[in-house]
């Protein structure tokens, strides 16, 4: 199966909009106003069966689920899926860093829960390679586009140059995504990390 098939390539280029820094404090200021007015009808729920899930992806890297959040009430009208990663700035190895930042990031979810289209996300973290993932379930691709664009600007401060990156999924479910795919040939230009496998095989254009 060859993995450019499966997304649907996420670049300004491609008609999405650069986002400044201005735009994204406002939409962020509402976006916390409204998650507090979810979290106070409690329809925000941070369910445990997918926490401490590995999921193997093509780019040979192994991530633990350590969060999930979810709407209590989900839509699924045009559901896409969003991946994201990103390796946070300064703190290095260490791992209490890492595990004070993991505790601290649940206050993040003040900052997509109530962003439209918001259905899932499960939060997941490598140690070896420091890369920290998001996969989020959407609703509507030019919505999930939309968040992506403005996380990308939230992160910038925070995150080691050139480590961000996203890819948006469509016509898949969660569960068939998670599943991964049991070989998958990756070109030269995608190392596929966002692409979960049911193995380690992974086959690179041109190698043997």
């Amino acid at each position: 199966m060859n993995a450019g098939n499966m997304t649907a390539e996420a670049t300004r280029a491609g008609g999405v909009t650069a986002k400044t820094r201005t735009s994204v404090f406002f939409t962020e200021t509402r976006c916390v106003a409204k998650t507090l007015t979810l979290l106070a009808r409690n329809e925000i729920a941070l369910p445990t069966e997918n926490r401490g899930r590995s999921v193997f992806f093509a780019d040979g890297t192994r991530s633990e689920v350590y969060r999930e959040t979810t709407m209590r009430r989900r839509r699924y009208q045009g559901p896409v899926l969003i991946a994201v990663r990103f390796r946070l700035r300064l703190i290095g190895s260490s791992r209490l860093a890492h595990w004070l930042f993991r505790v601290e990031s649940l206050f993040n979810t003040l900052l997509f829960a109530a962003h439209r289209g918001f259905q899932t996300k499960l939060w997941l973290t490598d140690l070896e390679t420091g890369y920290y993932r998001g996969i989020y379930e959407w609703e509507g691709r030019d919505a999930a586009l939309d968040y992506a664009e403005t996380l990308r600007v939230v992160l910038r401060p925070w995150v080691q140059s050139g480590s961000f990156a996203y890819r948006v999924i469509e016509d898949r479910s969660r569960s068939n995504y998670l599943e991964g795919v049991s070989r998958v040939e990756i070109s030269a230009e995608d190392s596929g990390w966002w692409l979960p496998v049911r193995s380690s095989e992974v086959t690179t254009n041109g190698a043997r």
